[in-house]
């Protein structure tokens, strides 16, 4: 009979909740333990999705010789003293984004899970949406150059109001990720160029990134301005929308209607995360899988900064 793989959580707030239901549909596993900084909250959550153990301190996983996955969703600044105490205790790790609440953080984890030869995972969820999914592979045989352009809205009124000054410093990296990384989604080929261009507010943006395969990345960083997030991909022929991120549409030369394709996700869960979740026990047995490693958010991390250096 195959080993289960045992799952280990970090936090106990409303994200890592939505990874254990979405790991709870997974084969194979086992709802091992969790660890946050409230025990309470930890409590609860072991008694709703019945997890074996609730760890009351670090200290607890050098007593315990077995390694296990690590799923990490604790706060933004709490991520690399985390990452400190547990990578050499793991083999694998999915790692809620961003990997360090800006580049020069990300960089030290980066060089962390080399030291302990871990293997990292970001969890980019919008990655695995049906809709980048379906669009990524409806475009995968179409030869001609791509126009990818990202509208990136940032309204201060939707920013919590206790969120640290040190994220909100650099809310770039820690919000902007979610619209950066469809530049690397669907556009191919290697980064040749960046050029920035600043519009009204000092931190507007807007950036032409043309790439070694001949596609083009338009990015509009808009601050301060109510205004829905949106990915489109222009081809030869057809255009193509995400707007809102989850639903895909499109239309060709042939026919200016917008069709759109339909959404197949799983209700009642946050979308991306149960096909996130498969991919990542896909990536721990060794298998094809599309899950960004470490590396990979350390480069979209890299875009962030060079977008937005002054």
């Amino acid at each position: 009979m195959k080993k289960k793989i045992k799952l280990c959580f970090f936090g106990a707030g409303n994200i890592i909740e939505e990874h254990i239901k979405a790991f709870s549909l997974q084969k194979n596993i086992e709802l091992y333990s969790i660890l946050s900084r409230t025990k309470s909250k930890s409590l609860a959550l072991q008694k709703k999705y019945h997890i074996k153990n609730v760890y009351s301190n670090f200290s607890e996983l050098k007593n315990n010789k077995e390694k296990k996955v690590a799923i990490v969703g604790v706060s933004l600044l709490s991520t690399f003293s985390v990452c400190k105490k547990i990578f050499g205790y793991f083999d694998y790790c999915l790692i809620e984004k961003p990997l360090g609440y800006d580049f020069k953080e990300a960089v030290k984890i980066n060089k962390l899970a080399k030291k302990f030869n871990v293997k990292v995972f970001a969890a980019f969820n919008r990655r695995s949406y049906q809709s980048t999914i379906q669009l990524k592979s409806i475009i995968k045989n179409i030869k001609s150059k791509r126009v990818v352009n990202i509208i990136d809205h940032e309204d201060n009124k939707f920013r919590k109001i206790k969120t640290p000054k040190k994220i909100l410093d650099n809310w770039m990296f820690a919000n902007s990720i979610h619209l950066i990384d469809y530049l690397f989604i669907f556009c191919r080929g290697k980064i040749i160029s960046i050029k920035n261009q600043g519009l009204t507010n000092s931190l507007d943006r807007l950036s032409v990134i043309k790439f070694s395969s001949g596609d083009i990345g338009i990015y509009q960083g808009i601050w301060n301005c109510p205004g829905p997030w949106g990915v489109s991909v222009s081809t030869k022929d057809k255009y193509f929308k995400l707007q809102p991120l989850e639903v895909l549409s499109f239309r060709s030369t042939e026919n200016y209607k917008m069709f759109e394709i339909k959404n197949n996700e799983k209700n009642n869960f946050k979308p991306g995360f149960v096909e996130q979740a498969r991919n990542f026990i896909l990536a721990i047995n060794g298998k094809k899988h599309g899950l960004p490693d470490i590396d990979h958010s350390l480069k979209t991390m890299k875009l962030i900064k060079n977008i937005y250096e002054k």
